[in-house]
């Protein structure tokens, strides 16, 4: 039995293979027009979530460099992040708001069947979408429904009722933040006074004044004996070693020599400058600039992040102040003047779809079985114990 052989078989039953469907597919197409209407509308929003402590990421690298901020910096981790369409999408989808809608607009009334806050939930999911364009980032939510102002006032309130929550979630995270910033300023000032005490106490314990410029009054003096002792040796040796010239010559050239020593040269664990001399040996005070630089460059890092830290706490205290929306409507919600469902022509093709299948196939396997259409006797068989089953 080939392909062709079951179409003109068809086709010799017009009346019902094509006939039945095109009854079904009008009867369809009835059926939808008689149906209650439903409309559509759709509201399309952007999130615009204010200003943000983004420097804080950068601040919280160098808490490590301290010990005494360690675990405070720690803490300070959870507000760090950036907020985005995530957190208003699950306030949008959370329990609170649908619920909030379900009341507002009396659904319970709409969806007669549901007894229970959950079925009256999960049928308003049916009917309502509401999801974000990875591309855009727009949020649009979407709401089909019987009465046409229903649906554009439903959306509307959803986004609206949505912002509230965020607003105020917003708000109180801000004031958090706010506290945990306050507690993490108390602490840099804290350690910034302690490292200034080292810093006082290093030059104190060292006696020093002024390191840089003790430095370099040290690095002059040094040129100038270097000079002295150069001139001293030209001068003994024009006058020779054996006579009294050259024995004073020769000892003021090794008090200056002994003197540029104590400048320039190795020191003992125990050394420091004399509190009568401005002067300093310049290989001990090469190691300690490398101290005092460690100290100075973190006292510099701490006056750094407690300048972050406030700006922080101020652009934080107008979060916390604002009560603005943070959301932009890309297209307000609509009257639709036009059904969305159910669609007549979606009705009429798929009822006579249906109808064609099942009468052609009803057909086939009617004539099979009282052999009026040739096969193999086979097929004949597995067509009767089909039928036998159904039966």
């Amino acid at each position: 039995m080939s392909l062709t052989e079951i179409l003109i078989f068809l086709l010799k039953r017009k009346k019902y293979s094509i006939g039945i469907p095109f009854l079904a597919g009008v009867l369809g197409f009835v059926i939808a027009w008689l149906l209650p209407p439903y409309y559509k509308s759709e509201i399309r929003i952007l999130l615009d979530t204010g200003s943000q402590t983004t420097s804080i990421n950068s601040l919280l690298k160098n808490v490590s460099a301290f010990n005494v901020l360690g675990s405070l910096g720690s803490s300070l981790i959870p507000m760090a992040g950036q907020e985005n369409e995530d957190l208003y999408l699950d306030i949008i989808h959370g329990r609170d708001v649908q619920l909030a809608t379900i009341e507002k607009f009396r659904l319970d009334t709409i969806y007669k069947g549901a007894k229970y806050k959950e079925t009256l939930l999960k049928q308003f999911s049916k009917d309502i979408k509401i999801d974000v364009d990875e591309l855009t980032g727009i949020v649009f939510c979407v709401y089909e429904a019987k009465n046409n102002e229903l649906a554009r006032d439903l959306v509307r309130f959803v986004v609206q009722e949505a912002n509230a929550k965020y607003i105020k979630l917003r708000r109180e995270r801000a004031l958090q933040t706010i506290e945990q910033l306050n507690s993490f300023k108390q602490s840099i000032v804290a350690s910034a006074d302690s490292l200034s005490d080292v810093l006082i106490k290093f030059y104190r314990d060292n006696n020093l004044l002024d390191l840089e410029s003790q430095l370099k009054l040290t690095i002059t003096a040094l040129a100038s004996y270097e000079e002295q002792i150069k001139n001293l040796r030209i001068n003994e040796s024009r006058v020779g070693s054996d006579n009294s010239t050259a024995a004073e010559l020769r000892k003021r050239r090794e008090i200056l020599e002994r003197e540029a020593q104590k400048l320039r040269g190795e020191f003992s664990e125990d050394y420091l400058p004399s509190k009568k001399s401005v002067y300093i040996n310049s290989d001990w005070a090469v190691e300690k600039m490398i101290e005092r630089e460690k100290l100075e460059t973190g006292l510099r890092r701490l006056f750094t992040m407690l300048e972050m830290v406030e700006g922080n706490i101020v652009m934080e205290e107008g979060n916390a102040a604002k009560n603005l929306p943070v959301i932009q409507v890309v297209q307000d919600a609509y009257l639709a003047d036009y059904k969305s469902k159910p669609k007549r022509v979606t009705w009429a093709v798929g009822a006579a779809m249906l109808a064609f299948v099942f009468v052609n196939i009803f057909l086939l396997l009617k004539n099979i079985y009282y052999g009026e259409l040739e096969c193999d006797a086979k097929t004949r068989d597995n067509v009767r114990k089909i039928l036998g089953l159904i039966k």
